[in-house]
């Protein structure tokens, strides 16, 4: 009894998640000028490894904390 209340349950369920996942946002939500923008964070590290170098070129120098004491 228990299998096929499961079996009823589970069946409902991603009946109404594929429903559901036919949903859009409307124009007036995705269309804010205060938009979270879930992908920037992704575009800015592609971006910045091809156009801004963050790896300075010049000598390594060793510091020692125990000279300071």
């Amino acid at each position: 009894m228990n299998t096929i209340f499961l079996s009823v349950l589970a069946i409902f369920s991603l009946f109404v998640f594929m429903n559901l996942g036919k949903i859009k946002a409307s124009k007036k939500q995705t269309d804010r000028d205060d938009r979270i923008n879930r992908f920037r964070s992704r575009k800015a590290r592609g971006s910045q490894k091809k156009t801004h170098s963050t790896i300075i070129e010049g000598e390594a120098e060793v510091i020692d904390d125990e000279d300071k004491k």
